[in-house]
C-alpha cells in the first residue's frame, strides 16, 4: 500500500514538473516573440514584468526602466546646421534637374479644370524658378481637392517667365516689378473663385493630405484660419504654429526640434500661423481686409491678419496633419536679408496692436509652454493624469478614462493627457482626439509639474497611487497650487484588497509603495482635492462618511448598440476584460471559472468559452482546452458579441463598477454575474441578469440562461433599458461639465484646504 502511494505521489510530482516546464517554455517563447516583433511597447512590457518582480528599491527600478526606454527610442544626433545645408543642396540640385527637364523637352504641366473649385491655391514667385517648379509639381500631385491655381510673378528675371509659359490651366499674373508677397497675394485673392484661399510659398512643398486635413477644421464655424506643421529642408521642425510676445516679436514653436515629438502633434488654437501655408475662407479674407499694405512687401502680414481674426471672435488653428516642407527665405535672399525687414515691421505691428499685446506673455523661454496656446482662446487648460494613455482596449477603468478625455476635448478645452506609471510609446491617437496633447509623465514628471501644471487651470488625477506619487515627490506643487485639483478615485480599492487577501492569501511580492495602505489613506488622499469623483453611489457614501466633501458620481458612458443575431444564432459564452498581471481580478476570475465551473457548463451546453481582452493571452499557458479560446486584445469586439448567447462575469474580488458588464448589456448580451458584481450593479436578479448566490451557483445560472429562451429575451430587453436609463452619453457629458464648474467655483478655497490636509 505504501509503495502504491509513493508511486502515485511520484506520478503527481512528475505531472506538476512537466506542467511547470511546459509553462516556462511557453513563457520563453512569448519573450522571444515580443523582442522579435519590433513593437516597443511589447518589449517594454517584458522588461517591466521582469524588473517588477526583482527585489530592488523603487529608484533603482525606475532607473533601469528609463535606461530601457532610452535604448528603445535612441536617435542618432547629427549637427542640425550641417543637415539643413546638405538638404538644401539636394533640394537645389533636384530643382535644377527638374527645371531643365521641363524647359528642354515638350512637357507642359497641366492644372485640372473645375467649375467650382473648393480652394484657390495662391503662389507668389520671385526668381528661384528651380524651386518654384518643385512647388508646382507638389501642388499638382497632392492638392487632393477641386482647386484652381493662381500664380503671381513679381518681376522675375531668371527662367521663371519661361517656366510659367509652360504651365497650362493656371491663372498667371505678371508684375513688372517686385510688389512684395502681401500685395501679390491680394491681387490673386481678388480674382479667386474658390471658397477658401490657400497661400503657399514658392519654396515650399505640399504633402499628401495636407489641404484636406486643414480644410476639415472649417467644419467648426468659429475657425478663421488654419496653418500646418512646417518642416525645414532636413525634416526637422521649423514651426508648429507660432506665438506672439508682448513686445510684438514672434516665435515659431519647436524650431529645430524633432517634428515627431508629442508636443508638436496635437491640434490647438495658436496666436498665428505662417503664410508659408495658410488657409482661410475667401469671404473672411475680403471682409477683414486681408494682408494689409502697411506690412508690404513682406513679413508680419500673416501675424496681423491672424490677430484681426482673433479680435473678431474667430480661431486660428494649428493642424499637425498638414505637413509642409520649406526651404525657407529663398525668395527674400536668405535669413540675413529677411531679419532687418522683420524688425522694421515688428515696430509697426507693436504700435498697431499695443492694447491687445498687453495680454500676451513677455518674450521668455519660461513662458513657451503657456504661450503656445493662443492667448485669446477662452478654453480651460486642463492636465489629466492617469497610469497611461487611456486606450479603450486596455480595460481596467481605462474605457471610462477615455470617455472623460473625449468629453473634455469635445467641450473645447485644451487638454494635456499625461501618463504616470507607464511611458508614452507610439502615436496614441487611435482612439484619442487629435486636440488632446499626449505627454510622457513617466519620463518627464518634473517637467509635467513645473511647466504644465504651473500654467494649468485644473489638474485631474485618476487613481489613488498617482495622486500619492505627486504628493510624495512634489508636495509643494499641491500645497501651493494655483490650479483646481480634481481627484478621480476611479474606485475605492481597500475592500478589494481585503477580499483578495482572504481568497488568495498573503502575497509574497513586495507591495508597491504607491498603493494606498488602506481605506484611511484613500480618504486622506481624497481630502486633498477640490472635487472628488466616484463611479457609484455606494462609493460616494463611503467618501462622505469618511469626511470627504464635494463628491460627484461619474459612471460609465455606454451607447446602446445591440447586436442583431437571434437566440438560436448564438452559441458562445463570452468574457471580455483586461488582464494586468497574474493576480489581476480578471485573471483570477477566468482561472477559477474554468477550474471550478466550466466542465459542468460545457457538458450541459456543448458551448465554447471565448475570452478576449488586453493581456488575456498570458493565460494560454494555464488553460489548454479546445472548448476554450483565449483571443487577447481585439480591435473589434462586435463579432464576438454577435455570436455570444451569454456573457459571464465570474469576478471574485473587484472595486468600482464593472464596465465589461455594462458594455455587454449595451450590446444586447444577457449576463450571469457573481454576487460581487451584483452588489456593485444593484440590478434586479432574474429580470435584468442572473446573479449567482455564490461561485458554486454560477454554473447552474449559466446553464439556465443558456437554455431558457424566454428568460434570455427578458434579461436582454431589461438590461438594455437599464443601460439607456443609467449610462446615457449625454448625461455623462453633463456630469463632466458639472464637475468642472464645481472645481472652478472652489479653486481658492480648495488651495487653502489642501494646505491643511496634505500629509507631511
Amino acid at each position: 500500500m505504501k509503495a502504491e502511494r509513493l508511486t502515485t505521489d511520484h506520478r503527481v510530482l512528475s505531472q506538476k514538473l512537466r506542467t511547470l516546464w511546459a509553462r516556462q517554455v511557453k513563457r520563453w517563447h512569448t519573450l522571444r516573440r515580443s523582442f522579435r516583433s519590433g513593437n516597443d511597447e511589447d518589449k517594454y512590457r517584458v522588461v517591466q514584468g521582469i524588473v517588477t518582480h526583482l527585489p530592488m528599491p523603487d529608484k533603482t527600478r525606475f532607473r533601469i526602466l528609463n535606461w530601457t526606454l532610452e535604448r528603445l527610442s535612441h536617435r542618432q544626433q547629427i549637427d542640425v546646421r550641417l543637415q539643413i545645408q546638405k538638404a538644401q543642396a539636394d533640394w537645389h540640385a533636384k530643382g535644377h534637374r527638374r527645371l531643365e527637364q521641363v524647359l528642354a523637352g515638350n512637357e507642359y504641366p497641366r492644372v485640372p479644370s473645375y467649375d467650382r473649385p473648393t480652394v484657390s491655391i495662391i503662389l507668389v514667385t520671385k526668381e528661384k524658378a528651380h524651386l518654384s517648379i518643385l512647388t508646382i509639381d507638389s501642388v499638382l500631385q497632392f492638392a487632393g481637392e477641386p482647386f484652381e491655381f493662381i500664380i503671381v510673378d513679381n518681376g522675375s528675371k531668371d527662367a521663371t517667365p519661361e517656366l510659367l509659359d509652360r504651365i497650362r490651366g493656371a491663372r498667371i499674373l505678371r508684375n513688372q516689378t517686385n510688389l512684395g508677397f502681401g500685395p501679390a497675394c491680394m491681387q490673386a485673392a481678388a480674382l479667386a473663385a474658390g471658397e477658401f484661399l490657400c497661400f503657399l510659398n514658392n519654396d515650399a512643398l505640399l504633402t499628401e493630405g495636407a489641404i484636406q486635413a486643414a480644410l476639415k477644421n472649417f467644419e467648426s464655424k468659429d475657425v478663421g484660419a488654419v496653418g500646418g506643421k512646417i518642416l525645414l529642408s532636413n525634416g526637422s521642425l521649423q514651426e508648429a504654429g507660432s506665438m506672439i510676445w508682448s513686445d510684438g516679436s514672434a516665435l515659431g514653436y519647436g524650431r529645430g526640434d524633432d517634428a515627431s515629438l508629442p508636443q508638436y502633434n496635437f491640434r490647438r488654437p495658436v496666436d498665428y500661423c505662417s503664410a508659408v501655408f495658410l488657409i482661410t475662407p475667401k469671404a473672411l479674407f475680403q471682409k477683414f481686409g486681408g494682408f494689409r499694405e502697411e506690412f508690404a512687401p513682406a513679413y508680419y502680414e500673416d501675424s496681423d491678419y491672424c490677430m484681426t481674426l482673433w479680435h473678431a471672435g474667430l480661431h486660428v488653428i494649428y493642424e499637425p496633419l498638414a505637413e509642409i516642407r520649406h526651404y525657407e527665405s529663398a525668395s527674400s535672399g536668405g535669413n540675413d536679408l529677411a531679419t532687418p525687414m522683420m524688425a522694421a515691421h515688428q515696430v509697426k505691428f507693436r504700435k498697431k496692436w499695443a492694447s491687445a499685446l498687453e495680454k500676451h506673455y513677455p518674450p521668455d523661454r519660461a513662458h513657451v509652454t503657456a504661450a503656445r496656446i493662443a492667448v485669446h482662446s477662452r478654453c480651460l487648460r486642463i492636465v489629466y493624469v492617469d497610469d497611461r494613455i487611456p486606450k479603450r482596449t486596455l480595460g481596467a477603468g481605462f474605457p471610462r478614462s477615455n470617455d472623460i478625455v473625449k468629453a473634455l476635448a469635445q467641450m473645447g478645452h485644451h487638454l494635456v493627457c499625461s501618463t504616470s506609471t507607464f511611458p508614452l510609446l507610439g502615436d496614441g491617437y487611435d482612439d484619442i482626439p487629435r486636440e488632446v496633447e499626449l505627454f510622457d509623465g513617466f519620463r518627464n514628471r518634473q517637467r509635467l509639474v513645473e511647466e504644465y501644471m504651473r500654467c494649468a487651470d485644473m489638474v485631474w488625477v485618476s487613481r489613488p497611487h498617482n495622486l500619492k506619487l505627486l504628493r510624495r515627490d512634489f508636495p509643494s506643487a499641491l500645497t501651493e497650487r494655483t490650479f483646481s485639483l480634481i481627484y478621480d478615485s476611479e474606485a475605492i480599492f481597500a475592500p478589494r484588497a481585503e477580499t483578495k487577501a482572504e481568497l488568495l492569501g498573503p502575497t509574497t511580492t513586495k507591495a508597491d509603495s504607491l498603493e494606498p495602505s488602506g481605506l484611511v489613506e484613500e480618504l486622506t488622499l481624497a481630502k486633498m482635492a477640490d472635487v472628488v469623483t466616484v463611479v457609484s453611489e455606494s462609493d460616494r457614501q463611503v467618501m462622505l462618511n469618511g469626511g470627504v466633501s464635494s463628491v460627484h458620481i461619474l459612471g460609465h458612458r455606454i451607447k446602446v448598440n445591440p447586436t442583431s443575431s437571434s437566440f438560436h444564432e448564438r452559441s458562445d459564452f463570452l468574457f471580455v476584460g483586461s488582464v494586468h498581471g497574474s493576480d489581476d481580478p480578471n485573471a483570477d476570475s477566468i482561472r477559477e471559472f474554468y477550474r471550478t465551473q466550466w466542465a459542468k457548463i460545457h457538458c450541459e451546453t456543448g458551448a465554447r468559452f471565448i475570452v478576449a481582452g488586453f493581456g488575456t493571452e498570458q493565460l494560454r499557458s494555464e488553460i489548454s482546452d479546445p472548448s476554450v479560446r483565449i483571443l487577447g486584445a481585439q480591435n473589434d469586439l462586435r463579432p464576438l458579441y454577435d455570436r455570444a448567447r451569454v456573457f459571464v462575469v465570474p469576478t471574485r474580488f473587484a472595486a468600482g463598477m464593472p464596465f465589461k458588464a455594462h458594455e455587454a448589456a449595451g450590446h444586447g448580451i444577457p449576463m450571469v454575474v457573481s454576487n460581487v458584481i451584483a452588489n456593485q450593479m444593484q440590478w434586479t436578479d432574474g429580470r435584468d441578469y442572473l446573479a449567482a448566490r455564490d461561485l458554486d451557483d454560477l454554473a447552474n445560472c449559466c446553464i439556465q440562461l443558456y437554455h431558457d429562451h424566454k428568460l434570455w429575451a427578458c434579461c436582454l430587453e431589461n438590461s438594455l433599458e437599464r443601460v439607456k436609463l443609467e449610462l446615457c452619453p449625454t448625461s455623462f457629458v453633463e456630469s463632466v461639465q458639472a464637475i468642472l464648474e464645481k472645481a472652478r467655483d472652489c479653486t481658492l478655497r480648495g488651495v487653502e484646504f489642501a494646505k491643511t490636509n496634505t500629509l507631511k
